[in-house]
């Protein structure tokens, strides 16, 4: 699976320090200096209180599936299918949602609520794009199976 097809993103402003975070791996979300909420994709304004000032946060531990739909549709040409794109939210981060790949073999193993690490797989324009594998439960299998 390639996320390489496609519409390179708009890089502004508002999402440059995203956009490089992500080359690195990182996922940064905004946060209001003014009332702590946080928010995704970056705006360079609060969805709360509508304040200017915000910093970013890096997301570092696991997510858990919000929704998600298979796609069996090829959009684009060279676009391989069936993939799933999954909405990721995280508990230490309320009213943060993000939207990317879910990288995994079986797709009728996808669940709401299955736990899922944040990835990132090469895009359009060299971009990095955010991913998520459910690669923790593979694992907590495997442990299960072999006790």
């Amino acid at each position: 699976m390639s996320a390489t097809v496609g519409i390179p993103p708009a890089i502004t402003e508002e999402t440059e320090a995203f956009w490089a975070a992500a080359k690195e791996g990182r996922l940064l979300v905004e946060r209001c200096t003014a009332c702590g909420a946080e928010s995704f994709p970056p705006r360079g304004m609060c969805r709360a209180c509508r304040g200017r000032e915000t910093e970013q946060v890096e997301i570092t531990e696991t997510g858990r599936v919000y929704s998600f739909t298979v796609n069996h549709q090829r959009w684009l040409p060279d676009l391989e299918v069936p993939y799933a794109v999954a909405l990721v939210e995280f508990d230490a981060h309320p009213g943060v949602r993000v939207t990317g790949r879910l990288r995994i073999d079986d797709l009728d193993a996808i669940t709401i609520g299955m736990p899922v690490e944040i990835g990132f797989e090469p895009g359009p324009g060299e971009c990095a794009i955010p991913s998520f594998t459910a690669r923790r439960l593979a694992e907590r299998a495997d442990s299960e199976a072999i006790a």
